[in-house]
């Protein structure tokens, strides 16, 4: 796996975590277990590493992806127009 996509499952990861425990803590606040306000300043901050986490993660996994259709493409191209010696008659 590449450097690029550990990074991007890792930042995924972030996401999953961030929005996870900002559901959490809203729940919690609705439940009574903590002070609204309490759950709301948590869970924005929460909220706030999840939203980081989706934009890295779709960052760099949409990179490896537009890399590795580039690549296909400039392998396409290259084998369609390539250009045949022309012979030459005398």
């Amino acid at each position: 796996m590449t450097r690029t996509k550990m990074i991007g499952w890792t930042a995924m990861t972030a996401c999953v975590l961030g929005y996870g425990g900002f559901a959490i803590l809203l729940l919690l606040g609705k439940m009574g277990h903590m002070s609204m306000t309490q759950a709301v300043l948590l869970g924005g901050a929460a909220g706030v590493v999840g939203e980081i986490g989706l934009w890295v993660g779709a960052a760099c996994l949409g990179l490896t992806l537009f890399k590795k259709r580039k690549a296909a493409v400039d392998r396409f191209v290259a084998r369609a127009f390539k250009r045949k010696p022309a012979s030459v008659e005398a």
